[in-house]
């Protein structure tokens, strides 16, 4: 790990926050997506990066050479990668265990630390977050109204927030810019938790029957989207006393019925991916959101409510070409390309809906999670001629992403 420290009372924990050396910042640069290539993929022609893009994606199986071992005895909810060293594996389950498994291992990846069921959550962990730029600590939301944080050395509780509803889904903005944390529960209000000073800071009323889905922008620090249970989708900037940036109101878009199940930035920030539990997937311009720029009407996104968790975990693969996102739902995992609205792929694996997926780009590997307990790993292993292997080189960005 980058850091290791143990924590003994909150106190040191808000000092450590503070204190602590940065260099897990720059660690990204072992990525096998490096600048070189970037600078490469900016001369290639734009519909031949993506049409080799889209023969990547759709080379994606399941991995043959590794696999992680079973550690849950429920629905596996909620995943996250550490964006340090893209080492580091969290899952979060509905047997309100917590798992962290070092994908550098190879063959059967054990869980090499744990908080065992039922002694820390007193119920469903329904989202799990690393701090964004350290694995010294990470950060559980629950069903039992707490987000937790936690000392990654010990697998002990250094801090807690009581939010007094179910908490949905949580996150952190990938900049470390500022430690707050947004919590989406079954109020309508967003929470905002300060690891500073232990408290809230605000709260903002976003949502009619309660907010499931949130993202910050991976380019601006302090720019918020939430998903509600009302099927509208807002971009917040929390500096400003009134948020609201833009706000899609239920109603106004006929084509998409029911809950905001899951949101994410494109690479570049100027796109927002919108997953319902009708089945849409849309991208809508942040700039222009009047009306989503793609819309996607699949039946393997359409969600099943199989536990009280309604927020799903989706990952995003960002190239110089295009941005892909793999989608859970009851029939696999579907991968779309968000600016053309193109289905790459289906992956079927689990025994069960899919819950939650995470991409590691230092690998090119998927990991997803379900209800049917199990982790599966997929990777790449497409067989391309030369040319087609230095164009596909040519297509890569340096971009990272959602961790």
């Amino acid at each position: 790990m980058a850091h290791t420290f143990s924590l003994s009372a909150a106190r040191l924990f808000f000092y450590y926050v503070f204190n602590m050396h940065l260099d897990g910042l720059f660690a990204m640069d072992g990525s096998s997506i490096n600048k070189t290539i970037r600078k490469r993929a900016q001369g290639s022609d734009l519909t031949s990066q993506r049409r080799i893009s889209h023969a990547f994606f759709a080379s994606i199986s399941l991995s043959e050479t590794k696999r992680i071992a079973q550690a849950h005895t429920a629905t596996v909810c909620s995943l996250s990668l550490d964006a340090t060293q893209q080492r580091l594996l969290l899952s979060a389950g509905a047997d309100t265990s917590i798992h962290l498994f070092d994908l550098e291992n190879t063959g059967t990846i054990e869980s090499t630390q744990q908080i065992s069921a039922g002694s820390g959550h007193s119920s469903i962990v329904s989202s799990v977050e690393w701090y964004p730029v350290d694995n010294g600590l990470f950060t559980s939301a629950s069903l039992d109204h707490t987000l937790r944080v936690w000392d990654t050395n010990t697998m002990s509780e250094a801090c807690q927030f009581d939010l007094e509803f179910r908490v949905y889904s949580h996150k952190m903005s990938p900049l470390g810019a500022h430690a707050l944390i947004a919590a989406a529960s079954e109020s309508s209000y967003i929470r905002l938790c300060d690891l500073k000073s232990g408290a809230f800071t605000h709260s903002m009323l976003a949502h009619q029957s309660g907010c499931i889905a949130l993202a910050w922008s991976p380019q601006q620090p302090y720019m918020l989207a939430s998903g509600g249970d009302d099927g509208s989708i807002k971009l917040w900037d929390i500096r400003q006393t009134s948020s609201v940036l833009f706000g899609d109101n239920p109603g106004t878009n006929s084509a998409r019925n029911g809950a905001i199940s899951s949101l994410l930035f494109t690479g570049d920030g100027q796109r927002l991916v919108s997953i319902g539990e009708d089945g849409l997937i849309c991208t809508w311009n942040t700039v222009c959101p009047q009306k989503p720029e793609v819309s996607v009407n699949s039946e393997a996104s359409t969600y099943a409510k199989a536990i009280p968790v309604k927020a799903i975990e989706v990952a995003r693969a960002t190239t110089a070409a295009t941005d892909v996102v793999f989608v859970p739902g009851p029939s696999g995992i579907l991968a779309v390309d968000v600016y053309t609205g193109e289905q790459l792929a289906r992956l079927d694996g689990h025994f069960a809906q899919t819950r939650c997926a995470v991409w590691r780009p230092v690998a090119n590997e998927l990991y997803t999670g379900g209800t049917d307990s199990n982790i599966i790993i997929w990777n790449i292993c497409e067989t391309l001629d030369a040319g087609q292997t230095d164009l596909r080189a040519d297509s890569w960005s340096e971009a990272d992403d959602d961790f």
